[in-house]
């Protein structure tokens, strides 16, 4: 039986999303970060396909930063650089158990379970010497990772990584799934991603719920609207990292059916 491994890696939020600065102060750049990091975790978590959710970074208290339980932290104490890093954690996680990993990037807020779930559809009968890849909105990188454990390649994580992990499986005579799914396409590099992410959530395309707070709060700031609470439906959307821990925990299941919740809370 397959037991599949999320790994999340997380980079220091200090320097998270650089080349947002044009746009964005390092306080709101370390916000946009960690909230995406609680929406990815979270949709993971609620991927009936996952056996677990594990951060992999050097920030040693980041599952008390984010405020949701039920995920696991690898700490790596000095990075080394995030193929070094993925590595070593994937080590880590079969000598745990896991026979797969699967990799995904922190900055994809518009992850679902669902999206996950597709992703990881006919798992049972894939081969070992196969893995599977979501593609960038480019087609160039590498966003989702799927692959056994211990990894049968070498992890080649950076810019045009989707054209390195083909020609190092070509080598390695291993076969390469590649997805093209928007869910899981769409990370957050750029303004003009940040842009299009603001647009496509106007127009109502799902985001995830932090993510979600914090654009709402960027759109009552340039509109100069002091208050950070914005009417959603019944519920009020509030500035995601103004809330109390036990409202942000709470808030994670807020997006998904309450049996998936239960489930949660049985295990």
């Amino acid at each position: 039986m397959k037991r599949i491994w999320a790994l999340v890696p997380v980079k220091t939020f200090h320097s998270a999303k650089s080349r947002l600065a044009s746009m964005m102060s390092v306080k709101d750049r370390h916000t946009l970060a960690l909230a995406m990091t609680w929406d990815v975790a979270t949709a993971l978590k609620h991927s009936q396909k996952i056996a677990r959710v594990v951060t992999v970074s050097d920030i040693s208290a980041l599952n008390d930063l984010i405020g949701l339980e039920g995920i696991d932290h690898f700490h790596t104490r000095r990075a080394q650089g995030l193929n070094q890093d993925l590595t070593v954690a994937a080590r880590w996680a079969q000598s745990q158990g896991a026979t797969h990993v699967l990799v995904v990037h922190a900055d994809l807020p518009q992850l679902t379970p669902q999206a996950v779930n597709g992703f990881l559809a006919g798992t049972r009968d894939m081969p070992a010497s196969q893995i599977r890849i979501a593609a960038c909105k480019q087609g160039t990188g590498t966003n989702l990772l799927l692959a056994p454990v211990p990894l049968p390649l070498s992890l080649v994580f950076g810019k045009s990584s989707l054209a390195r992990f083909r020609r190092i499986a070509t080598a390695a005579d291993i076969s390469v799934d590649v997805v093209h799914d928007a869910s899981l396409a769409n990370d957050i590099d750029n303004p003009e991603d940040f842009r299009a992410l603001m647009s496509a959530h106007a127009r109502g395309a799902q985001v995830g719920r932090a993510t979600a707070d914090f654009l709402f709060a960027t759109m009552a700031r340039d509109k100069q609207a002091a208050p950070f609470v914005m009417e959603q439906g019944s519920a009020g959307s509030i500035f995601w990292a103004e809330q109390p821990d036990e409202a942000r925990k709470e808030r994670s299941y807020s997006q998904y059916d309450d049996p998936v919740r239960q489930e949660w809370n049985n295990d």
